[in-house]
C-alpha cells in the first residue's frame, strides 16, 4: 500500500449528550461566583468584572492541569463512571469548566450582546446625552476610524519588527494578499471598543460631574456599534469568507458599507422600538407584559439587523435603547417603570459575569503565551494610550464647542478612562471561535449516493487523478476517514459541512501561511474535492475560511490583556486622577449645603436618642454606646474668596426646579398627567435647568409652546378628521398648565427651608429678601398657569370640563386602590381578595385612561350642589340654600369684592374667572367651583382682598343677611361652614412648614380632614399638647403670656385660653 501525504481522521465517538448538563452546571457555578464576589470581596480594591476574570483565569487554569475532563469535555471523565460524591462533583465541575471554554463566541454575541447594549442605552440620562452627542459623535464616529487605523497600523508595526521567521509574531507576518495589513486592522478595530462600567461608577461615587460620566458613557455606546461595525467590515476578508478585491476597492465598499450598515441598523432599531413602545402604551400596570415585549423587542432588533438585514444590530440596539429611555419612559406604566430598571440591571448583571469567568477560563484552558506574548501585551498597551491621545488631539477644538463643551480637565478623564470591557471580549471570542475550515458548494448533485457511504476528501490533484484511476481506494473506504459531511437528499448531494473536530485535526496545526497557501492552491485547482460512494456525478468545490489557532490565541490574549490591564490600571487609578484635576471639589455653595444638611442630621439623630430615652423597652438601653453610632456633622470650612463667591440664590433657584421636575413625574405616576404632558414639561425643565438658576425662575420662553394652544390647533378644531389630534392637544396643554402649577405650589412650601439652608449669614434680612424673591418668582409662574387653565375654560369649556372630570375620578380611583394596598397591609384583607379588588380598580383606571371625554357645562345649582359644604346635609336645606341664592353676572374686569370693604356675602363661580388679589398684588386665579368670602358670612369679616372678573363670571352670590338666617337653624351647615375655613386656613398657614411641606396637596388635605373645629367658651382653657391647632377666629392668650395671638395663626402651645366667640381648628399630631 502506498503512503498518502495528508492527514486522515477518525471520528471518536461523542458524548454530547452531556453537554447540556455541563452547560446548566456551568452557569450554577459562575452565577454563585457572581454572587459571591459582589458580597464577599467588595471590600477588594479591584474592579468586579477584574475580579471575576481573575476567577476565570484560575478554574480554567486548574482544570487544565488537574481536570478530569483535561480541558476537552469529550475526551475523558464522565460522572457516570466516577465513584463517590466527591469524585463525581470534581469530574461534572471539569465538564461544566471545559463546557464554558469551548463556549462559541457567536452564542456570546447573540445572547449576551443585546442585554448589555440595550441596557446600557435604556440606562442613559436621554437629555444630558442629547447635549453631549456630539462630543459622543466625534470620537464614536469618525473618531473609531482614526483609532482604528492608528492602532492597526501601531500593531502592524509590531508584526513588522517581531513577525520574522520564529519570532513572536511570526504567524501574523503572511506573504500573502493583504492578510497582514486587514489582521492588523481588525485588530485594531476590536482594541478600540470601549467600556466605561467601572470608571462610570465611579465617577458617580466620587460625585464628579453628571456631564462628564453621560459623555463617557455616550462615547463608549456608539463607539461600541461603529467599532462592531468596522470588525464586520473586516472580519469577513480576513477569514477569507468574502473576497478582498484590493485596497482601493475595500476602502470604498467599507465606507459605503459603515454608513449603511450603521444607518439602516439605526433605523430598525427605531422603527421597533416604536412599535414596542405602541404596544406597551395600550398595557396598563403589567410588569410581565411590558417586560416581556421591551426584553423581546431587543433581541428581535439584533438578531433581524444581523441576520436578516445584516445590517449593524448594535446600533440598532443603541437606538431602541435610547428611543425607549426617552419617548417609551412616559409609555411605561408607572408602577412597572422602577422593575423594568432593576430587572435590566439585573440581566446585565448576569450576562457580565459570564462573559468575564468564560474569558477567563478560555485564556487559561487553550492560550499559551510566552514571556514576549506579555511583552507585545506591555507594547500594545502603550501604543491604545497613544493613539487615544492622539485621537482626542484631532477633534479635541470641535469638542470644546460643542454641548456643554469639553474642559481640558475632563478631556484628560475621558483619555484615561476609556477602558476596554466586555464587547471587546465578546468580539475576540468570536474570532477565537472562527478556526481553520472548509467552505464547501455543491455544483452538481449527482445521483444514486447513500449517506453511510459517502465520503468527502479535499485532496492535490495526482492524489485524486490516482483515485479516479482505482490507485489506493481501499485507503478512503468508510464513512469515518471523510473530511467532511455529505447531506443527501433523493440520492443526491445538496450540501456539504466539516465539523468543528475534524477540522482541528486536519487544519487545527496550520499556520497562517500554510492557510494562505492552501488558499491559492484550492483557487488554482492543485486541491480538489473528491467525493467517493455508490453514487455518481457529483461536482463540489472547496475554500479555506477562518484564522488559524497561534493567531486566534494571541488575538484573544492581547484583547483579554487589554481588557484585564485596563481595569487594573486605569480603573483603580481615575479616582486618584479625578481628586488630583480637583473635579471631585464641591463648590461653595455646594459645601455650605452639605454642611448645614449634615448638621440637621445629627441634630435629628441626637432628638431621636432623647425620645427614645422615654420609651418603656428602650429606657434601659446603653445610651453612652447608643451615642458612639450617631453621625458626627460635616462641616466644610469657607474661605473668604468662596464666600464672596457664592451664589446661594443660583443654587437655591436649582434645587427648586429639581423639586418641580420630581412633581412632574410625582403627578405621572398618580395618573394625574398624560405621558405627552410629562415628557414636554421634563425635557423643557432640563434645558432651563441646565443654566443652574442663573436666570429667575419665570423666564421660561417655553411655557407658551407647551401650554397654550397653538394657531393650528386652534383653525382645525371643527374640521372632523381633525377632532382627535384637537382632543388630544387640548389635554396635553391643559395637563401641563395644571401640573406646572401644582409643581409651583408645591415649590413654594419648600422656599423658606431651602433659603434657610443655604444662608451663610444669618442675617434675617437677607434671608427675607431672598425668600421675597423667589416666592415673587413662584407667584408669577403659578399665576401664568392659572392663565393658561383660564384661557382654556373661557375658549373650550366643554373640552376643559371633560378633562377635569377623568382627573377626578382618576384620582378617586387613585384613592380606592390606595386604601385597598392600605387594608392588605394591616391584615384587613387577604392578599387573594385586594388583588381581586385591585385588578378591578385598574381595569376601571385604564378604562377611564384610553376613554375621550367632553362634557357639557353644567348648571348654576349643579355647581352649587357640589361644594363641599353642602355635603351631606338635608335636601330641604340645600334647597333653601339655593333658592336664597342670585344668579349676577360681571363683565371683564369688573369688581365683586373690594379690600377692606364690609363683608355682605359670599359667591361660588359658576362660570368664568377673578382674579384675587392684596392691595395690588395677584396672588390667585379662581374658576368655576371656587367659593369666595365664607369668613363674611360666618364671622362679619371685612375683605381681606380684591376680588375681580377676569372674564366673563357667572356667579351665584349668597347674602350674609340670609345665610346667617339659615345657619340660625342649621348647626350642621354652621360646622361645615367652619370646617372648610378652618382647613383653608390650615392649609395655608402649615403648607411651608416641616413635615407639611413635603406632602402634596391631597395628602395634605386628607390629614386636614380628620381634624375637627371647637368652639371654646369665653375665658375656656383647651389642652393643645401633642395637637396641631389652627386659631380661625377671635383671639387666646397662653398661660405664660398676657399678649394675645389674633387669627387666622398656628398655635404652638401646650395649652390656650380663648376669648369669646373663638373657633380653633384641632388634629391630633
Amino acid at each position: 500500500m502506498n503512503s498518502i501525504p495528508f492527514p486522515l481522521i477518525t471520528l471518536a465517538s461523542s458524548s454530547g449528550g452531556h453537554d447540556y448538563l455541563y452547560g446548566l452546571f456551568f452557569l450554577i457555578v459562575a452565577l454563585v461566583i457572581g454572587a459571591a464576589t459582589r458580597h464577599f470581596l467588595q471590600r477588594v480594591p479591584l474592579p468586579f468584572t477584574v475580579l471575576l476574570l481573575i476567577i476565570g483565569l484560575a478554574m480554567g487554569a486548574l482544570n487544565r492541569a488537574y481536570g478530569p475532563h483535561g480541558g476537552n469535555a469529550h475526551e475523558s471523565g464522565h460522572s457516570e463512571h466516577a465513584e463517590g460524591f466527591l469524585a463525581k462533583f470534581i469530574d461534572t465541575l471539569s465538564g461544566a469548566i471545559t463546557w464554558g471554554g469551548n463556549l462559541d463566541g457567536h452564542l456570546i454575541l447573540y445572547v449576551f450582546l443585546p442585554i448589555l447594549i440595550f441596557e446600557a442605552g435604556f440606562a442613559l440620562d436621554v437629555h444630558t446625552f442629547k447635549k453631549s452627542f456630539l462630543n459622543a459623535f466625534y470620537l464614536a464616529g469618525p473618531g473609531i476610524v482614526t483609532a482604528t487605523v492608528m492602532s492597526g497600523l501601531a500593531f502592524y508595526g509590531m508584526v513588522q519588527i517581531f513577525g520574522e521567521e520564529g519570532g513572536v509574531l511570526s504567524d501574523w507576518n503572511v506573504e500573502a494578499g493583504a492578510f497582514v495589513f486587514l489582521a492588523s486592522m481588525l485588530f485594531g478595530a476590536v482594541v478600540s471598543a470601549t467600556d466605561p462600567v467601572a470608571v462610570v461608577a465611579l465617577l458617580k461615587e466620587l460625585g464628579a460631574s453628571k456631564k462628564l460620566g453621560t459623555l463617557i458613557e455616550g462615547e463608549s455606546l456608539l463607539n461600541d456599534g461603529t467599532a462592531i461595525v468596522a470588525f464586520v467590515l473586516l472580519f469577513g476578508v480576513v477569514t477569507a469568507a468574502e473576497p478582498f478585491l484590493g485596497t482601493g476597492a475595500f476602502i470604498g465598499s467599507a465606507a459605503v458599507g459603515f454608513g449603511k450598515i450603521g444607518a439602516a441598523g439605526g433605523l430598525i432599531g427605531v422603527l421597533l422600538g416604536l412599535v414596542a413602545i405602541l404596544w406597551v402604551r395600550k398595557v396598563f400596570n403589567d410588569p410581565m407584559i411590558e417586560i416581556t415585549v421591551v426584553l423581546v423587542t431587543s433581541y428581535a432588533v439584533f438578531f433581524i439587523c444581523e441576520h436578516f438585514f445584516h445590517v449593524s444590530g448594535v446600533l440598532g440596539l443603541v437606538a431602541l435603547g435610547i428611543v425607549m429611555a426617552g419617548v417609551g419612559r412616559t409609555r411605561i406604566s408607572p408602577e412597572v417603570e422602577h422593575f423594568m430598571h432593576e430587572f435590566w440591571e439585573l440581566v446585565a448583571f448576569v450576562a457580565n459575569v459570564i462573559i468575564f469567568i468564560v474569558v477567563g477560563v478560555v485564556i487559561a484552558q487553550n492560550a499559551n503565551p510566552t514571556g514576549m506574548d506579555f511583552a507585545i501585551l506591555g507594547l500594545v498597551y502603550l501604543a491604545i494610550h497613544a493613539v487615544r491621545a492622539i485621537n482626542m488631539g484631532i477633534f479635541y477644538p470641535l469638542m470644546r464647542k460643542a454641548g456643554y463643551g469639553l474642559p481640558s480637565k475632563d478631556a484628560i478623564v475621558v483619555w484615561w478612562g476609556a477602558l476596554r470591557g466586555a464587547i471587546g471580549l465578546a468580539l475576540a471570542l468570536v474570532v477565537y471561535s472562527e478556526h481553520l475550515r472548509y467552505d464547501f458548494s455543491v455544483e452538481e448533485g449527482g445521483e444514486g449516493y447513500k449517506q453511510e457511504s459517502t465520503s468527502v476528501f479535499v485532496l492535490d490533484k495526482d492524489t485524486a487523478s490516482a483515485l479516479n484511476e482505482g490507485s489506493n481506494l481501499d485507503l478512503f473506504e468508510g464513512v469515518s476517514l471523510s473530511h467532511a459531511s455529505a447531506e443527501i437528499q433523493g440520492g443526491a448531494i445538496v450540501g456539504i459541512n466539516q465539523g468543528t473536530e475534524v477540522a482541528g485535526t486536519i487544519l487545527g496545526k496550520s499556520t497562517s501561511q500554510d492557510a494562505a497557501n492552501l488558499r491559492a492552491d484550492l483557487q488554482t485547482g492543485d486541491k480538489v474535492v473528491v467525493i467517493l460512494g455508490e453514487g455518481k456525478g457529483a461536482v463540489a468545490q472547496a475554500s479555506l475560511i477562518g484564522i488559524s489557532t497561534r493567531v486566534r490565541d494571541q488575538f484573544l490574549f492581547l484583547i483579554s490583556g487589554i481588557v484585564l490591564l485596563t481595569l487594573l490600571v486605569n480603573a483603580t487609578t481615575v479616582g486618584a486622577l479625578v481628586n488630583a484635576l480637583g473635579l471631585t471639589d464641591l463648590p461653595a455653595v455646594k459645601k455650605l449645603m452639605f454642611s448645614n444638611a449634615s448638621g440637621n442630621v445629627a441634630d435629628g439623630c441626637e432628638q431621636e436618642m432623647d425620645l427614645l430615652k422615654d420609651d418603656r423597652f428602650l429606657s434601659g438601653a446603653n445610651w453612652g454606646l447608643v451615642r458612639k453610632y450617631l453621625p458626627d456633622p460635616v462641616a466644610y470650612p469657607l474661605t473668604a474668596d468662596e464666600l464672596e463667591s457664592m451664589d446661594t440664590l443660583a443654587e437655591t433657584r436649582r434645587r427648586l426646579l429639581e423639586k418641580e421636575r420630581s412633581s412632574y413625574w410625582a403627578q405621572f405616576r398618580a395618573g394625574l398627567l398624560s405621558a405627552t404632558a410629562v415628557a414636554q414639561l421634563d425635557n423643557n425643565l432640563s434645558e432651563f435647568l441646565d443654566q443652574q438658576g442663573k436666570i429667575p425662575m419665570n423666564q421660561r420662553d417655553y411655557l407658551e409652546r407647551v401650554c397654550g394652544v397653538s394657531k393650528f390647533t386652534e383653525a382645525v378644531r371643527d374640521w372632523p378628521f381633525f377632532k382627535k389630534y384637537f382632543s388630544d392637544k387640548i389635554t396635553v396643554s391643559y395637563d401641563a398648565s395644571k401640573a406646572f402649577v401644582v409643581a409651583q405650589q408645591e415649590m413654594a412650601k419648600m422656599v423658606d427651608s431651602m433659603v434657610k439652608e443655604l444662608d451663610d449669614s444669618g442675617d434675617p434680612e437677607k434671608l427675607l429678601k431672598s425668600s421675597r424673591q423667589l416666592r415673587d418668582e413662584i407667584r408669577q409662574n403659578r399665576l401664568k398657569g392659572l392663565e393658561f387653565i383660564r384661557n382654556m375654560h373661557e375658549n373650550y369649556p366643554e373640552a376643559t370640563v371633560g378633562i377635569e372630570t377623568k382627573d377626578a375620578i382618576r384620582s378617586v380611583l387613585n384613592h380606592e386602590r390606595n386604601t385597598i394596598k392600605k387594608l392588605r397591609s394591616e391584615g384587613m384583607l387577604e392578599t387573594d381578595e385586594a388583588v381581586r379588588m385591585i385588578t378591578a380598580v385598574e381595569e376601571r383606571m385604564k378604562t377611564v385612561m384610553e376613554s375621550s371625554m367632553e362634557l357639557r357645562l353644567p348648571e348654576p345649582e349643579e355647581v352649587l350642589r357640589e361644594v363641599n359644604w353642602l355635603k351631606g346635609l338635608p335636601e330641604d336645606l340645600i334647597n333653601k340654600i339655593i333658592n336664597a341664592s342670585e344668579t349676577k353676572s360681571f363683565n371683564n374686569g369688573d369688581t365683586l369684592m373690594k379690600q377692606g370693604d364690609e363683608g355682605d356675602g359670599m359667591v361660588v363661580i359658576t362660570r368664568g374667572s377673578v382674579k384675587v388679589s392684596i392691595r395690588d398684588l395677584v396672588v390667585d386665579i379662581m374658576g368655576r367651583g371656587a367659593v369666595i368670602g365664607e369668613m363674611a358670612v360666618l364671622g362679619n369679616v371685612p375683605r381681606t382682598a380684591n376680588v375681580i372678573a377676569d372674564s366673563t363670571v357667572t356667579a351665584l352670590w349668597l347674602s350674609t343677611e340670609s345665610m346667617q338666617k339659615i345657619i340660625s337653624e342649621s348647626p350642621a351647615l354652621s360646622s361645615s361652614l367652619w370646617k372648610t375655613a378652618a382647613m383653608r386656613f390650615a392649609e395655608n398657614l402649615l403648607g411651608a412648614k416641616d413635615p407639611y411641606n413635603g406632602w402634596n396637596q391631597m395628602q395634605l388635605r386628607r390629614w386636614l380632614n380628620e381634624g375637627e373645629v371647637l368652639s371654646p367658651e369665653n375665658g375656656e382653657t383647651i389642652n393643645l399638647y401633642g395637637k396641631i391647632a389652627v386659631l380661625v377666629a377671635g383671639q387666646v392668650t397662653s398661660p405664660s403670656s398676657s399678649d394675645p395671638i389674633t387669627a387666622p395663626a398656628h398655635l404652638d402651645l401646650a395649652e390656650g385660653v380663648f376669648q369669646e366667640n373663638a373657633k380653633v381648628f384641632v388634629r391630633n399630631a
